[in-house]
């Protein structure tokens, strides 16, 4: 497995290697050789994708394919966009960023919360780059009007400001874990929220609130497709989560103990869940 840090602005490729084999009569054609399809690592709100380090250790020499991991605009080295704010952007991105980083057509899209909602929209623009899909700790539906409403209205507060007003607030809105663990994984999160910017933020928000129930997409992926949700999660129903694993056709993994980064509570579980996609 090897790591590959991308900026979402790049362009296409292909995925096959070529071998050439001799006989008794000579070469033989080139046969294309199968190629592991890259892993692209799409990151919850509003963290960063050290969100993905626990699970990428977890892995370890289980990923045969490249691993790409970026963060959304405006957060972490991402720097914000001047577009108006949409996840098909980020979508659209993504794809030439891993065809050109990686040289392959098709990806595994693992998201966690936004980070699923980009990988839905990756399905629905992008099918044939769908490899796989991984849906960690996310729903394939649109926000009802208080949850768009208090979306944007977070957005406002924080624009040109430094960050979340209590990042400390938001880290314990995302991790459900109970046991000695929590303080540990609360002070990760907070300090990971601590690190981004409002702008960015703001950015996000808009763009999450501006997206569309995306369910039936799942019905027509042509792909294996994982969910993985958090028994513990604040952030995502179980309903929803169940809704988004039926629409899928597939029967969801709970992991025990765990609330919204599932994938940073227990990575262990979550790579386990997600190995099906890395065949």
């Amino acid at each position: 497995m090897s790591q590959t840090d991308e900026s979402p602005d790049l362009s296409t490729g292909e995925t096959t290697e070529e071998t050439t084999e001799e006989t008794a009569d000579g070469a033989v054609p080139a046969v294309p050789e199968p190629v592991a399809a890259p892993v692209v690592l799409l990151n919850a709100f509003p963290v960063d994708r050290a969100q993905w380090e626990p699970l990428i250790a977890a892995w370890g020499d289980q990923v045969e394919g490249d691993v790409i991991t970026f963060d959304m605009p405006g957060i972490g080295e991402m720097p914000l966009t001047d577009e108006e704010p949409g996840l098909e952007l980020v979508a659209d991105a993504a794809v030439l960023a891993m065809r050109e980083a990686t040289g392959a057509h098709a990806a595994v899209w693992i998201g966690c919360s936004m980070g699923g909602y980009v990988a839905l929209a990756v399905a629905e623009r992008w099918p044939d780059a769908v490899a796989g899909l991984g849906l960690v700790c996310t729903k394939a539906t649109a926000d009802d009007d208080g949850a768009r409403d208090k979306r944007l209205s977070l957005a406002t507060s924080v624009e040109h400001e430094d960050g979340m007003p209590d990042p400390r607030a938001s880290a314990e809105g995302l991790i459900g874990t109970q046991r000695a663990a929590r303080e540990e994984l609360v002070e990760w999160a907070a300090a990971n929220v601590a690190r981004q910017g409002g702008d960015g933020i703001a950015w996000g928000q808009r763009a999450m609130a501006a997206r569309p129930d995306r369910t039936e997409v799942l019905r027509g992926v042509d792909a294996p497709v994982v969910v993985v949700l958090g028994e513990l999660d604040s952030v995502v129903r179980r309903e929803d989560g169940a809704a988004m694993a039926a629409a899928a056709g597939v029967e969801p993994v709970v992991v025990p103990g765990v609330g919204h980064l599932a994938a940073v509570e227990a990575p262990v579980e979550v790579a386990r869940a997600l190995l099906p996609l890395l065949s």
